[in-house]
């Protein structure tokens, strides 16, 4: 439920995002997956390099590098959720997981065995399913309109 700065205003509807922003909300989307989906794999690395060398792993900057991708994937999904609706967005949060898993095994040498292969596939397939069968949404506009939906009895069984 989004107004937009003029409809709380009552200066109109609320526009729509348009095609540019929800293509570029969703690649925002599916880079902090990526990122996001990284960040244990390198922060795992670094604390192997550390115990190897015996120092802390706060000393390697490739576990930084982990924690600081964190930071920067959460950003990005923050900002993937204000340009498109929250049901483009969040499916593509899943893709971290096969992407950390297909990274740990390159680079932690872990064995990625034909479940977990499975398990990325449909991890990858069920958010590409729930993005292009997900419901459209309309927008909130006004005060008696976002009174309306909560007073709705569907809605409150629904919560």
């Amino acid at each position: 439920m989004r107004m937009a700065v003029g409809a709380a205003a009552g200066e109109g509807p609320a526009q729509s995002p348009g095609p540019a922003a929800v293509s570029l909300g969703l690649s925002v989307a599916v880079v902090s997956s990526l990122v996001n989906g990284s960040t244990f794999v390198l922060q795992k690395k670094g604390i192997v390099r550390a115990r190897g060398r015996g120092t802390s792993y706060l000393t390697d900057i490739v576990w930084w590098s982990g924690t600081i991708a964190m930071a920067l994937g959460q950003i990005g999904n923050f900002l993937a959720y204000t340009a498109v609706p929250t049901v483009l967005v969040t499916p593509l949060g899943a893709l971290g997981v096969p992407f950390g898993s297909i990274l740990a095994s390159y680079l932690l040498k872990e064995k990625l065995n034909i479940l977990g292969k499975l398990g990325c596939l449909l991890s990858c397939a069920g958010s590409v399913v729930l993005i292009i069968h997900s419901p459209k949404s309309e927008s909130v506009t006004t005060q008696a309109e976002l009174e309306e939906k909560l007073t709705n009895p569907g809605t409150l069984l629904f919560y």
